[in-house]
């Protein structure tokens, strides 16, 4: 008994001491850029009819897209609350 308990202890010291990970040996260090200046645009948000020309063009065109996705999450959101209400049992 004593020597199984011996054998079963050794086998569990030499697995932890597999288990356990290795430091990398050359750790990479990460490449210092100059940082750019900050480009501000607050001035173009502030009046949309200086935007550029492609931004006003796709994002006015997603009004009714987004409509219908509205009134889609509104939709679900009814559905949603509606199944979660315990009072109603569905006619059952």
């Amino acid at each position: 008994m004593k020597i199984f308990l011996a054998a079963a202890l050794l086998a569990l010291a030499f697995s932890v001491e597999a288990c356990k990970k290795k430091a990398p040996e050359n750790i990479p260090q990460p490449k210092v850029e100059p940082q750019a200046a900050a480009v501000s645009t607050a001035a173009a948000a502030a009046n949309p009819l200086e935007a550029p020309g492609a931004y006003l063009k796709t994002t006015v065109g997603q009004i009714d897209n987004a409509k219908a996705a509205a009134a889609l999450y509104e939709k679900a959101a009814k559905a949603e609350a509606a199944a979660a209400d315990l009072n109603n049992t569905g006619g059952n």
